[in-house]
């Protein structure tokens, strides 16, 4: 029908465990960096982020100098869920150490052994507060 909806902005339909294990994962990334535990904060990353950065120290470096804002967040809020182009995106507005409201849109992907793991981390200016 031309009225549908294409494929890339339905509703993923995820479970709520589903949604709270995505959560965790990325919660359980943001706990690590507060204390610079690299190889913590590391094990939450999809394999393509490890073999990329290859030592928890190079991807803790590159997180401190690129993604102050989910490094030392001042506070943060999940947002709803999403399905876009084929990935699972769960969006957190965040509040960084500068005091801007950014969003980071964390793409998740479902291991083979069904763990949720951040495939990737982008930044993007909140809506409303440019200046």
């Amino acid at each position: 029908t031309p009225n549908a909806l294409p494929p890339e902005v339905k509703d993923p339909n995820l479970a709520a465990e589903e949604i709270t294990a995505i959560r965790n994962v990325i919660l359980g990334q943001l706990n690590p960096f507060k204390q610079d535990d690299a190889e913590k904060a590391f094990s939450y990353a999809a394999p393509e982020i490890q073999s990329i950065f290859r030592t928890p120290h190079t991807f803790l470096h590159m997180v401190r100098k690129s993604y102050q804002a989910v490094y030392r967040p001042r506070s943060f809020e999940f947002r709803k869920t999403r399905w876009i182009e084929g990935q699972i995106i769960q969006p957190l507005s965040v509040v960084g150490p500068s005091g801007v409201k950014e969003t980071a849109l964390y793409v998740m992907e479902k291991q083979a052994d069904g763990i949720w793991k951040i495939g990737a981390c982008i930044m993007a200016n909140e809506s409303g507060t440019d200046t």
